[in-house]
């Protein structure tokens, strides 16, 4: 009941605020522009390109270890015990080594992803204060994060065509 209250009053306060300084108010959909802008389609680009590459040598390994395993299964009772325990030692060995090397990886793109979302942010936010600035919008905020608006204080598109020429 409590949470309904606040959202009731965020709403009014916004709507009060909107209807008292309309012209101060957009929204923009910062998904889309990662999506549909030449930056954030290149960052996508390379990340997927990255991410592939990545993928396909940890599939390598996978099956350098599939194929182990397998050699350990046909042998296991031509060899003795002692040899079968080494190789066995080797395999688990071999595969705490594939799981280190892909806890590795996976941070490195993590890391990567996170890099190139922030060089993004980086490069557009000085196009959106100025466009702010020239359209005497005194406060931005995130499409998502709005439950319902007017479709003329969304500036994603005029957002998005700055962007692709100012950022080529």
């Amino acid at each position: 009941m409590k949470f309904c209250i606040k959202i009731l009053l965020i709403v009014i306060s916004i709507t009060f605020y909107s209807n008292a300084y309309s012209n101060n108010l957009a929204y923009v959909n910062i998904e889309f522009l990662l999506e549909n802008s030449d930056l954030g389609k290149s960052i996508s680009q390379n990340l997927i390109k990255m991410e592939s590459e990545k993928n396909k040598f940890l599939k390598t390994e996978e099956e350098k270890l599939i194929i182990l395993e397998n050699e350990i299964k046909k042998i296991k009772n031509v060899i003795s015990e002692d040899e079968l325990n080494k190789k066995i030692s080797i395999f688990k060995s071999s595969v705490n080594s594939y799981n280190k090397e892909k806890k590795k990886i996976l941070n490195e793109l993590q890391n990567k992803k996170n890099s190139e979302l922030i060089n993004f942010f980086d490069k557009i936010s000085p196009i959106l204060q100025e466009y702010m600035d020239q359209n005497s919008i005194s406060l931005l905020f995130e499409k998502k994060n709005i439950f319902i608006g007017k479709s003329n204080i969304d500036i994603t598109n005029d957002v998005l065509s700055i962007i692709n020429k100012e950022l080529k």
